[in-house]
């Protein structure tokens, strides 16, 4: 090949005579093998590599091949070869790409792993759309089955007998089809499999164009003037890359019916489909987990007969429902590098975003206790997802979102503490456990909906991350890995005791940053909070439901693992769990959380810090709390606060509004209510006027009178009898 090279370059140079400077030489790249199949057991192969110079080889998100020394990416230079590794694959056929680079010249080497649950057939596509008039057809078909093992059946969807003359020729599945004389698309699903082996078969989707119709195809610009209507006959279809999978229950929200039913089948039978350039995405929602049979990184060709788009506002976006099988013209399998990366910091994202891939640059959870849903498992049914606020380094902040049913909300890992990067689908979700729009729930109990099915409508934000897979939300595990520090922060008491984590002397909180042994008088505490103003002002223990796990068959079976929280010792600061362990709570002993009674406006929570030693460099400083109203036996705390900030402890400035949920009441569950703490985040302004001050304040007290009722968001008035409560509370700022 290098002979051939040289000629080559030789001869070129014989006519460029006097343009030799203008002259590209050409570059080689090639592999032995462009295809490469590994069978399901572990093990490593070797890929030779040709090349006249430097190269590099890139390899996909795909975890379960990698580069000998576990890297992603590897640089070579001439002809050699690139040991590779990948684990065993205890599940169906799996596909991931390898990318070679050489100046400007791209190679893509396709592996494939067996499976031991394999199918033994494997059809190149799992779905195919043919025009109207009669003719013949293929598709690529790889098995190792002999020709006369192989069965065809056919399932049609209203007209039968349409598909004809199955047979397979070499690695092609061949049939034909007679004319559609009828008005509208017609679908079957045909099976191959073997007459030997029940696990070897494989199923194809095939869709017939009604008479007179043709394949048209539209861009994601043009959905807005096909919003609000059932589009029938019209041959009109999307070309996109499936971002999503439901493989870790996380690929898209579920829904809430009511409080006590739940709709989990949504979140497997929905996709997002990115444009091919990345400008833009549709979420599309099929009829049935049965009707998406698509995976990740599919190159997919969407039919939009039959089915209807949906325009919303604010963001603009656009969902597509009642798809069905028939509406996957055409799926072909991809990889990672089928998606455009798209890296944006929280600022930049626009509503061109919406439901497509993007990766926010650093970021931070800024919550350090507790797993990704920390709630009553008990009362799970009113939750069905929990949005977990991050921010990043700007200071910017927003929700991640993470369902009941995915893989890691309960883990027995707990929340990672430092910072990095966080991968997903960007979604408009809401969250009526942590928001409640009364106006929007009376208009639609006008519009004759009964109260308890009036769902859907907290708003959380414009815009809110959406991993896929635990992977992507690519943050440090220990704090010190971070951009962020902490001035002071509060995760947990004990008022027997005075020199473990947190020091209570009467209604002062010590700081919990740094962990040290006596923090009321040591000089390194930089903060403290207390409760101010009111008839009894006070803090006394209370409980929260922040044990990380990990969930066994829904229940917590390893109580000691805590909620990750530790003392100045390093010692799990929560182990007191009694038999409420298997429910997540921690009892109200060991002070995991905190409250107060007879709240009034006049009455607050503040925390007072010290900003000596820090510059321009260390803004914007930043607060984070958990908060949560009653028990659940009765509801009755303030609803409405607001969170401030001063200098002087007298002139306060506003950071703004918040609303504290309640509970809920087992015999009385509601929309509204959260069964654990929600966790809220203020970012202060970049202001030098903070820095250097001995005593800085922020304060969070209610706004009104108004609380919630067993029946009402907030129709009743505050019981001063009844507590609101805090699980967590920190001031940040930036290293």
């Amino acid at each position: 090949m290098k002979r051939l090279f040289y000629i080559l370059a030789a001869s070129l140079a014989l006519f460029a005579c006097d343009r030799k400077n203008d002259l590209v030489v050409p570059q080689e790249l090639g592999v032995k093998e462009s295809n490469v199949t590994l069978p399901c057991t572990a093990g490593s192969f070797q890929m030779d590599i040709l090349s006249d110079g430097d190269f590099t080889v890139t390899l996909d998100a795909s975890s379960w091949i990698s580069l000998e020394n576990g890297e992603r990416t590897a640089a070579g230079s001439g002809d050699t070869s690139i040991k590779l590794l990948y684990d065993m694959n205890r599940s169906v056929l799996r596909n991931t790409v390898i990318g070679l680079d050489r100046g400007n010249k791209h190679l893509d080497v396709q592996v494939s792993q067996e499976g031991v649950l394999s199918t033994g057939i494997e059809f190149e596509k799992r779905s195919i759309t043919v025009p109207a008039t009669a003719g013949a057809h293929s598709i690529k078909v790889v098995t190792l089955c002999q020709d006369s093992d192989l069965d065809f059946s056919v399932a049609y969807e209203g007209a039968e007998g349409w598909i004809r003359d199955f047979r397979k020729s070499n690695n092609f599945l061949v049939f034909s089809v007679i004319e559609n004389a009828e008005s509208h698309l017609r679908t079957a699903t045909l099976t191959l499999s073997s007459k030997t082996d029940p696990k070897a078969r494989d199923i194809l989707q095939i869709g017939q164009l009604p008479a007179g119709a043709a394949l048209t195809p539209v861009g994601f610009d043009q959905l807005a003037a096909l919003a609000d209507g059932t589009l029938t006959g019209e041959g009109l279809y999307l070309e996109g890359v499936v971002i999503t999978d439901n493989s870790e229950g996380n690929g898209a929200p579920n829904a809430n019916i009511s409080p006590i039913i739940q709709d989990n089948t949504l979140s497997g039978r929905t996709i997002y489909l990115q444009a091919p350039d990345g400008s833009a995405g549709v979420m599309i929602v099929f009829d049935s987990e049965a009707d998406n049979f698509t995976r990740r990184y599919d190159a997919v060709t969407f039919l939009l007969d039959g089915t209807t788009v949906n325009a919303y506002e604010n963001p603009t976006r656009y969902v597509i429902t009642g798809a069905t099988a028939g509406n996957l013209a055409a799926t072909k399998a991809g990889s990672s590098f089928d998606v455009v990366k798209k890296e944006k910091r929280m600022s930049e994202l626009t509503d061109a975003d919406v439901y497509t891939f993007v990766t926010l640059k650093d970021c931070e959870i800024p919550i350090r206790k507790g797993p990704f849903m920390p709630i009553d498992i008990r009362l799970s049914s009113v939750i069905n997802r929990y949005p977990m606020v991050i921010r990043d380094i700007e200071g910017s902040t927003m929700h991640l979102m993470t369902n009941l049913t995915a893989a890691w909300q309960r883990d027995g890992k707990g929340l990672p503490q430092g910072s990095g990067s966080i991968s997903g689908i960007l979604v408009h979700e809401t969250c009526d456990n942590f928001e409640w729009d009364t106006a929007v729930a009376a208009a639609r109990a006008l519009d004759g909906l009964m109260e308890d099915y009036i769902t859907e409508i907290g708003e959380i934000g414009r815009y809110q991350i959406r991993p896929v897979t635990r992977a992507e939300i690519a943050l440090a595990d220990d704090f010190e890995d971070g951009f962020s520090d902490l001035i002071m922060e509060v995760r947990w008491f004990n008022k027997s005791s005075d020199n473990l984590v947190i020091n209570v002397s009467n209604n002062v909180v010590y700081s919990t940053w740094p962990a040290v042994e006596y923090p009321a008088s040591d000089p390194s505490v930089k903060g403290y909070l207390e409760v101010v103003g009111g008839s009894d002002p006070k803090v006394d223990n209370y409980r929260d439901w922040t044990m990380v796990g990990p969930l066994v068959d829904g229940l917590i079976k390893d109580p000691s693992l805590g909620n990750g929280v530790y003392d100045c010792f390093g010692r799990s600061a929560q182990t007191t769990v009694s038999s409420y362990a298997s429910t997540g709570q921690l009892v109200e002993g060991v002070g995991s959380a905190w409250r107060d009674i007879k709240w009034t406006s006049s009455k607050n929570w503040r925390a007072t810090f010290s900003t000596e030693g820090l510059t321009t460099a260390n803004l914007p400083l930043s607060v984070q709390f958990g908060v949560c109203g009653g028990l659940g036996e009765l509801v009755g705390g303030p609803r409405y606060w607001v969170a401030e900030y001063s200098t002087d402890g007298s002139n306060w400035t506003e950071l703004g509004p918040y609303t504290v949920p309640d509970f809920p009441i087992r015999s009385s569950r509601r929309a509204w209510q959260c069964p654990g703490y929600k966790y809220v985040s203020f970012t202060l302004p970049a202001d030098d006027e903070l820095l250097g001050k001995k005593k800085v304040y922020v304060r969070m007290h209610p706004t009104d009178n108004r609380a919630g009722t067993a029946d009402t968001y907030d129709g009743g008035t505050i019981n001063s009898t009844l507590k609101s409560q805090m699980n967590y509370f920190a001031i940040r700022c930036n290293k």
